[in-house]
């Protein structure tokens, strides 16, 4: 998920109401095919790569989302490849409002798979921490092969020592392996993306046989270039149904598309 981000990025418009966006899709589980009451828990996270003047709506309809699925909201932001080296009051602002609507806000960070400095990412992380009132990390550029563990555990703790109670969530954007979760009995991510990816694929892939050990709320699902339209086989209910049967407890879901699948709302 690394796209760069500008801070002063034009206004994207938004033709419908985000609150239409993440409700039905959030709890179009419960009604779209056969799929029962706990889909009513799924969460919803979404990378806001967008600025928060740029774009100020795509931040109001967030609080509405948020309102109404109160406490299931996540919004990832991110205002320039990471918390930039000043504070921007318009994110004070925009953080401050989505906490008042019930959602909360995980700062971004990229590790280049495990190959960048600790001592940068810890230094991104102290900078999130000081200039905003966030709720977590979103670590970037994961690395899944064996051997980066004991990397990403120092991070965990880094994090949690910042706040026990901040929501750390790792990004390979692809399978990955258990000791990715936990590694030597502890911790190395409250929640891991294990799908980041567009078109079919979104109804074709598959989640590994070890998570079945782990409730839904550890893993996330990022599907773009998705038709917000009932099309048949092929709309955000059968995406959302997808990463639920995968064993997905978070989700989000876009018709936005490359080259950056991020930087506006949903249609």
């Amino acid at each position: 998920m690394a796209f760069f981000m500008d801070s002063h990025a034009h206004s994207t418009s938004i033709s419908t109401v985000l609150i239409l966006a993440l409700f039905t899709a959030a709890t179009q589980l419960v009604y779209h095919h056969r799929l029962g009451a706990e889909a009513a828990s799924m969460q919803v996270m979404v990378p806001a790569y967008f600025n928060p003047t740029g774009n100020a709506a795509a931040w109001a309809a967030l609080n509405s989302a948020a309102s109404s699925l109160r406490n299931r909201v996540v919004a990832i932001a991110n205002p320039s490849n990471g918390p930039s080296t000043s504070q921007q009051s318009d994110y004070v602002a925009a953080i401050s409002s989505l906490h008042s609507a019930s959602g909360r806000v995980v700062g971004y960070v990229y590790s280049g798979y495990g190959n960048r400095a600790l001592a940068s990412v810890k230094a991104d992380i102290d900078s999130w921490y000081a200039f905003y009132r966030i709720d977590g990390i979103f670590v970037d550029e994961v690395a899944n092969t064996d051997g980066k563990q004991s990397y990403y555990q120092q991070l965990y703790q880094y994090i949690k020592s910042k706040n026990s109670s901040s929501l750390v969530v790792n990004n390979p954007g692809t399978s990955t392996l258990p000791s990715y979760l936990f590694y030597n009995g502890a911790r190395v991510a409250d929640v891991i993306c294990v799908f980041e990816s567009s078109g079919a694929a979104a109804l074709q892939w598959t989640t590994q046989s070890w998570t079945s050990s782990y409730a839904r709320s550890n893993f996330l699902a990022l599907a773009y270039g998705t038709s917000d339209v009932n099309v048949q086989n092929f709309d955000y209910g059968d995406v959302i149904d997808h990463a639920y049967q995968q064993r997905a407890g978070w989700v989000y879901v876009t018709s936005d598309t490359l080259p950056n699948p991020w930087d506006t709302l949903p249609s």
